[in-house]
């Protein structure tokens, strides 16, 4: 199964990874990215796993980090729609693909 980010999904894993970084260094930074890679492998692997959201999305919550994948499963392929901070604005992603 292929996978594919919204470019703002992409951006919003990357300032997460950045911010960690810059607050606590290196080793929170690669476990935030390495806690995103498990929850994206997780899709992946359990395409019909997660919980229901918005639009035909669903839901995996990160463990010791507040962020949530939000994703579509779009034919042989997992669309990242939003790596959401969980307490910042409910469904600001609702418009995107």
């Amino acid at each position: 199964m292929r996978v594919s980010f919204n470019p703002a999904a992409l951006a919003e894993a990357e300032e997460a990874t950045r911010w960690y970084r810059a607050n606590g260094g290196i080793t929170p930074s690669r476990a935030f990215a390495l806690e995103l890679k498990r929850v994206i492998n997780l899709a992946i692997q359990q395409p019909g796993g997660g919980s229901p959201g918005l639009g035909g999305t669903s839901r995996l919550y990160l463990k010791r980090f507040p962020y949530t994948l939000v994703f579509r499963i779009e034919g042989d392929s997992v669309r990242i729609i939003a790596v959401a901070h969980q307490s910042r604005r409910p469904a600001y992603w609702g418009g995107r693909r």
